[in-house]
C-alpha cells in the first residue's frame, strides 16, 4: 500500500472515531431517551451486514490484485493489458456484480422483516419508526451492494482512491446526520444518513469509474475464475469470523432493547458508541504501522519485527486505558452536577467494566496484526469460540441481570478467553515466524 493510500485510510478511520464520539450530543439534545433507544437499536440492527458479506471483500481484493499485476488503467481510466490477466479480472467482477445484487436483496428482506419484529416487540406510542426503519434498511442494502465493488476497485491498485472517496462519503453522511437532527428529524435523521451515503456511492460508481466498469458490461473470452474452485477455499474462513463478529457490541444493543426496553437500550447503545470511538481511534496508532512490520515481515527482520509490535501494542492499549480514564472521570464529573442528560449515558460503574474489556482488546488486535502480516489467518477457531461465548453469555446476562450483567459477560470472555486463546495460538506459531 503507498503512503499516499496508507494516510487516507487512516484519516478515515481517525475520522469515523471522531464522528462517532460528536454524534453523542446530537442525539442527547434532539433525541428523547425512547427514541435514542430506537435509534441505536437501528444501528445495531443494520450491523447484520456482517451476515451477508461473508468476507467476501478480502478475497475480492486479493484475487484482483493477483490479476492486476499484469494489468493498468489507461489514460482514459480504462483498463488494459495481458488478455488473459483481463480476462480472469473480469470474470471476477461479473461474479461480484452478480453476487452484490443478490447479497443485497437477500439483506433488505431478511434483516428489514426481522429488524420488524425485533422493534414492534416494545413499541413507543408516540415514536414514528416505521417509515423510517423501512427507508433506512433499504438504503443500507444498497449501500452494502457497493462494499464488494469498492473491494474490486482496491484490488486493483485504487486504495487512496477508494480510501479517500470513503473518507469523503463518512463526512457527507455524518453532515446530513447531524444536521437532521438539529433541524428536528429525529429518527429520519437515520435515513437521512444512509441516503447522503448512497448518492455519494452512485455519483463515484457512474461518474468517476464509469469507464473502469464498463470493462466488466462484456463476458470474459478467455480463462476465468470460479467462485468454488479459486475464491471459495479462502472465504469460508474469513466469513465464519464475519459471522461471529457481530457477537458482542452490535448484539448488545438489541438484546438490551427486547429484554429491557426503548430507553434502557438508547443508554446501552451510546455508552457503547463511546466506547467504540475510543477503540478505533485507539487502534489507529496500531494499523498505521502495518506497511512498516509488513517490510519487516518480508525481511525476515524478526528480532526488530517483535520489539516495534510490542510497542505498538502497548501504545495503542496506552491510549485506550488514558481515554476511557478521561471518560470515567467525566462522567463522575457530570454526576457530580447533577445534570439530566448524564442519565442517558450507563453508570460510570457499568463504563468502568465495559473499559477493563476495551482494554484487553488491544492485545487481541495488535497479536492479529503480527499474525497477518506473516500472512498467517489462525485466528479463526479463536473467532468462533470468542464470538459464541460473547452471544450465549451476553444473552443471559442480559435477560437477567440487565446492562452491568452484559458488561461482566463481554470483560469477562475478553480477558479469560479471547486474550488467553491468541496466545496461545501466538506461541503456537511461534517456531514459524523466527
Amino acid at each position: 500500500m503507498s503512503n499516499r493510500a496508507v494516510r487516507f485510510s487512516l484519516f478515515a478511520k481517525a475520522w469515523q472515531a471522531a464522528a462517532g464520539l460528536l454524534t453523542i450530543p446530537f442525539v442527547i439534545f434532539y433525541l428523547g431517551p425512547a427514541k435514542q433507544g430506537y435509534y441505536y437499536t437501528f444501528s445495531s440492527l443494520i450491523a447484520l451486514q456482517s451476515f451477508f458479506e461473508l468476507g467476501l471483500g478480502i478475497v475480492i481484493s486479493v484475487y484482483a490484485s493477483h490479476e492486476w499485476h499484469k494489468l493498468r488503467l489507461s489514460s482514459e481510466r480504462r483498463i488494459v493489458g495481458e488478455p488473459e490477466s483481463l480476462s480472469r479480472l473480469t470474470s471476477l467482477g461479473r461474479f461480484v456484480i452478480g453476487y452484490s445484487g443478490v447479497m443485497s436483496l437477500a439483506y433488505l428482506l431478511i434483516v428489514g422483516a426481522v429488524g420488524y419484529y425485533v422493534l414492534a416487540r416494545d413499541q413507543v406510542l408516540d415514536v414514528d419508526w416505521v417509515q423510517p426503519w423501512i427507508l433506512h434498511v433499504i438504503f443500507s442494502a444498497m449501500l452494502l451492494s457497493g462494499t464488494s465493488l469498492l473491494s474490486l476497485l482496491e484490488g486493483c491498485d485504487q486504495m487512496a482512491e477508494v480510501a479517500m472517496f470513503r473518507l469523503a462519503q463518512s463526512v457527507v453522511a455524518h453532515f446530513a446526520l447531524w444536521g437532521a437532527l438539529a433541524v428536528g428529524l429525529e429518527l429520519w435523521a437515520l435515513v437521512g444518513y444512509s441516503l447522503a451515503s448512497v448518492l455519494a456511492q452512485a455519483i463515484y460508481f457512474t461518474v468517476w469509474q464509469r469507464r473502469f466498469f464498463s470493462a466488466f458490461l462484456l463476458a470474459p473470452q478467455r480463462e476465468r475464475l470460479s467462485w468454488r474452485r479459486d475464491l471459495l477455499p479462502m472465504q469460508w474462513r474469513l466469513a465464519v469470523q464475519g459471522l461471529f463478529s457481530y457477537m458482542n457490541f452490535p448484539l448488545f444493543t438489541s438484546l438490551s432493547y427486547a429484554y429491557q426496553g426503548a430507553v434502557e437500550a438508547g443508554r446501552l447503545g451510546m455508552t457503547l458508541q463511546i466506547l467504540s470511538g475510543i477503540q478505533a481511534f485507539a487502534l489507529v496508532f496500531l494499523r498505521a504501522r502495518v506497511p512498516e512490520f509488513s517490510l519487516l515481515a518480508a525481511a525476515r527482520a524478526h528480532s526488530e519485527l517483535v520489539m516495534r509490535s510490542k510497542q505498538a501494542t502497548l501504545h495503542s492499549v496506552a491510549v485506550m486505558f488514558g481515554l476511557c480514564a478521561l471518560a470515567i472521570l467525566a462522567l463522575l464529573g457530570l454526576h457530580s452536577l447533577s445534570l439530566p442528560q448524564v442519565e442517558r449515558v450507563l453508570s460510570p460503574t457499568i463504563f468502568l467494566i465495559f473499559s477493563l474489556g476495551i482494554v484487553c482488546t488491544g492485545i487481541v488486535q495488535g497479536i492479529a496484526l503480527y499474525l497477518r502480516v506473516h500472512k498467517m489467518e489462525v485466528l479463526t477457531w479463536v473467532g468462533v469460540i470468542v464470538g459464541c461465548c460473547y452471544g450465549l453469555l451476553g444473552w443471559q446476562a442480559c435477560s437477567r441481570f440487565g446492562a452491568i450483567g452484559i458488561a461482566w459477560s463481554y470483560t469477562v470472555v475478553t480477558a479469560f478467553v479471547a486474550v488467553p486463546f491468541t496466545l496461545m495460538v501466538l506461541r503456537l506459531k511461534q517456531h514459524r515466524l523466527s
